[in-house]
């Protein structure tokens, strides 16, 4: 079964949300519940990253090489079929050591008990 947009934007809207929170927050214990256990995290034409835990992990060094960061998201487009919703978005760290890294990424988000985790995370910087 497809989603509309807006079908897809309304159930997932507030995860993302939620999701940019906990990376704002530095809380990387609810950073991680946030991905499912077989998640990857990819940097187009680069690396990848497998497992909840590698990923955050992977997040938390990122700022803390960086200083406090700040993300933000912008020209956010969700799209959905089955159990999976897919969230296009160009999004910014505001950090205190590396100043503005801006970049875009694709995550495919599925459906796990209740809720949905992030199954893939793909993303390139600009």
């Amino acid at each position: 079964m497809s989603l509309t947009a807006a079908q897809a934007q309304k159930i997932l809207e507030s995860f993302v949300s939620k999701y940019v929170d906990a990376m704002n927050s530095g809380k990387y214990e609810l950073l991680e519940d946030f991905y499912h256990a077989n998640a990857v995290m990819i940097e187009k034409d680069k690396s990848c990253l497998y497992g909840k835990k590698a990923i955050t992990d992977s997040l938390k060094q990122m700022t803390t090489e960086c200083g406090k960061t700040v993300m933000s998201i912008s020209n956010t487009t969700y799209e959905g079929v089955g159990d999976f919703i897919n969230v296009y978005t160009e999004f910014e760290f505001d950090t205190e050591k590396a100043g503005v890294l801006k970049g875009r990424y694709l995550q495919i988000w599925r459906k796990d008990g209740n809720g949905y985790t992030i199954y893939h995370d793909e993303y390139e910087m600009i």
